[in-house]
């Protein structure tokens, strides 16, 4: 029986690698022997990813400001000799109900969900190998009506929308929206540092009837990287969407 196929020898850059989600998926993605390529805005973590990595090239970049994410595809492209996956795993979250949402709410969230994907995608996708894919993180909350996220889940449906214009304008090339469900740990709820409106953001949830169950970061990333290999072993094969969420009781 012939093994699935993995990530060895693909060149891969992932972008938010400094925590979370995407530091798990490079690590899982690196043990599977591709070459890869991490990058956030703090190289510190960077760096120390690489050394636990034994591996790897760290390169700090800003997704909001064009001309870093330019600098950082024509690095990683440099390091690499090209790029086989992109994944796009940066974002940002503001806890605050829509009449309290300040301007910066929506900007912050717009810059890093929206924004940064788009200039990550539009330096990369004429690097992308014949096979390539440049997939991003979205999130269940689009769908799913969290109290307090809006300005959140409004940047990720927005970001969908340009991923079916990506497919739309280069169908020459594979782009994948991968649906992520509640995940811990990660740096996600770091701006939330109101604990009273945590507090009832919670109970909001949970008397919704959302339920309050979460992967593991570390399976969600190698789950992410088993499934990158599958996809690009199979490039006739197109995979517009994939959706991890927590398994119910």
């Amino acid at each position: 029986m012939s093994e699935s196929p993995t990530l060895k020898g693909r060149r891969v850059l992932v972008v938010g690698a400094s925590a979370g989600i995407g530091a798990a998926f490079a690590r899982s993605a690196a043990a599977a022997g591709a070459d890869v390529c991490v990058s956030a805005r703090r190289l510190d973590r960077l760096q120390e990813l690489c050394e636990e990595l034994g591996s790897g090239h760290a390169i700090a970049a800003d997704v909001t400001d064009a001309a870093a994410c330019a600098a950082l595809v024509h690095t990683a492209v440099e390091r690499l000799g090209g790029l086989d996956l992109v994944l796009y795993s940066a974002g940002t979250a503001v806890l605050a109900p829509l009449g309290r949402a300040d301007a910066e709410a929506w900007r912050s969230s717009y810059e890093v969900n929206v924004v940064g994907p788009a200039l990550v995608a539009q330096a990369a996708v004429g690097h992308l190998s014949d096979e390539g894919l440049i997939a991003f993180l979205s999130s269940e909350s689009v769908h799913e009506f969290r109290w307090g996220l809006g300005t959140y889940a409004a940047s990720k449906a927005a970001l969908n929308t340009a991923i079916q214009y990506w497919r739309n304008e280069h169908p020459d090339r594979r782009f994948s929206r991968v649906i992520i469900g509640a995940t811990m740990p990660t740096d996600f709820g770091n701006n939330f540092t109101d604990p009273e409106l945590l507090t009832e953001a919670l109970e909001r949830w949970s008397s919704s009837g959302i339920a309050m169950t979460a992967m593991e970061t570390s399976d969600v990333g190698r789950h992410l990287a088993e499934l990158m290999g599958v996809v690009l072993a199979h490039p006739e094969i197109d995979v517009p969407d994939l959706y991890l969420d927590a398994r119910l009781a």
